[in-house]
């Protein structure tokens, strides 16, 4: 039996679904920490790392054995294989950098959808089937269902089309990629600057209007608790490598004042 994705699910309920990035450790006992902890969902980093083809196929295929959506962000060059092999992987969603206009989400849509949304290649025998023999037709229909394509807003275009965007046939969620953004926006980095703030709740609001799902990154829980107030549902926490260094950089200068080695 091909297994669905409890992320669709909880925002067709209109609740929030929390998870995190792996973009330090290829472990694949990361992905069973986080699953253990109780995230919905696992986005393996491939834009921003050095992770291979081969080591994102074994993270998302066990991230489904243990119950935990697993999501890729492809590169940032789009070309429909870097798209459909996370997806043939087993990956359960995409998320998709730098969208700027209806035509290139159409396009992507295109690719990643089986016939009749699109022409996704088809190879029905793999992790993206949970290697489950039936039907052709139920088989992709399933597929399309349950795979979620997330659009990353990251400059001042995308926010002009975005109207355009979330009308697209086959868009789940808006999400606002911070960093890119202020740098678009001309202040790199200021993410509490007012230009910021405006350029969020301009996204949220529009994604509100066309009855979309929408996020965006949380690095506390305070945080999440304002964006989901604001109606935000798709919420990536922290990621593995802030995990750890927020950790030790609170640990570590206690330790020192005990051992008398205060700074």
């Amino acid at each position: 039996m091909i297994k669905s994705n409890s992320v669709k699910a909880l925002l067709k309920a209109d609740k929030p679904a929390f998870g995190t990035w792996i973009t330090l450790c290829p472990h694949p006992r990361v992905v069973k920490i986080f699953a253990a902890c109780g995230f919905d969902f696992v986005i393996v980093e491939m834009e921003h790392t050095d992770f291979n083809m081969e080591t994102v196929g074994g993270l998302v295929m066990l991230a489904r054995e243990a119950g935990i959506v697993p999501f890729v962000r492809p590169t940032g060059t789009i070309k429909p294989h870097d798209m459909t092999r996370p997806l043939d992987a087993g990956a359960q969603g995409l998320l998709l950098p730098s969208i700027d206009t209806a035509e290139q989400m159409a396009a992507i849509v295109k690719a990643t959808k089986y016939y009749p949304m699109g022409n996704r290649p088809m190879n029905l025998r793999g992790p993206h089937t949970d290697y489950s023999a039936g039907d052709a037709a139920e088989i992709t229909w399933h597929i399309n269902e349950e795979t979620m394509l997330v659009a990353m807003i990251e400059s001042q275009v995308g926010i002009d089309n975005l109207d355009a965007i979330c009308k697209v046939p086959g868009v789940d969620a808006i999400f606002i990629g911070p960093d890119d953004l202020s740098q678009d926006l001309g202040i790199p980095g200021q993410l509490n600057h007012p230009k910021m703030i405006e350029a969020t709740e301009k996204i949220f609001a529009i994604c509100k209007a066309n009855g979309v799902a929408y996020g965006t990154s949380c690095q506390n829980p305070e945080m999440a608790e304002k964006r989901v107030a604001q109606g935000a549902r798709w919420l990536p926490y922290q990621n593995d490598a802030a995990m750890v260094f927020n950790t030790a950089k609170a640990a570590v200068p206690k330790l020192m004042e005990i051992g008398g080695r205060g700074r």
